[in-house]
């Protein structure tokens, strides 16, 4: 672990956490560099070392600024770390579609998950 891939994951956390409030303040938002979805409660994985979505809603629900919270995940891999923190959490709902054969092999268990068969067409995939 280096020096520099903490500071990339402490940036991506710090924007994540500032597009939540500002879609809180103006309706929407959008951050680019998120995603680390791959980091679980005690765990981190690939270049995930801590999970930015979680830390967001958790943040949300801490400062009382939600009451409950959607996440949903539409990268090709399953949101396997999100899906690890939330697990049993009624105010999250974590939703993951994602190919099913891809990684994580071993799939964690989302509110719903959605596998996607390989080859998909964006027409499937719209109707799905």
């Amino acid at each position: 672990m280096t020096k520099s891939l903490v500071d990339r994951e402490r940036y991506i956390l710090d924007g994540t956490v500032q597009a939540a409030g500002y879609a809180l303040k103006y309706g929407i938002a959008f951050t680019i560099a998120g995603g680390t979805h791959h980091a679980g409660y005690d765990f981190g994985e690939g270049f995930c070392l801590m999970n930015d979505q979680a830390t967001a809603a958790g943040y949300l629900l801490q400062q009382k600024l939600a009451n409950r919270i959607l996440i949903i995940d539409l990268d090709v891999h399953q949101g396997n770390g999100t899906a690890h923190i939330f697990e049993g959490h009624q105010q999250v709902f974590t939703f993951s579609m994602h190919g099913e054969k891809n990684y994580p092999f071993i799939k964690q268990r989302s509110h719903l998950d959605i596998g996607l068969a390989e080859n998909i067409t964006d027409k499937e995939y719209l109707e799905i």
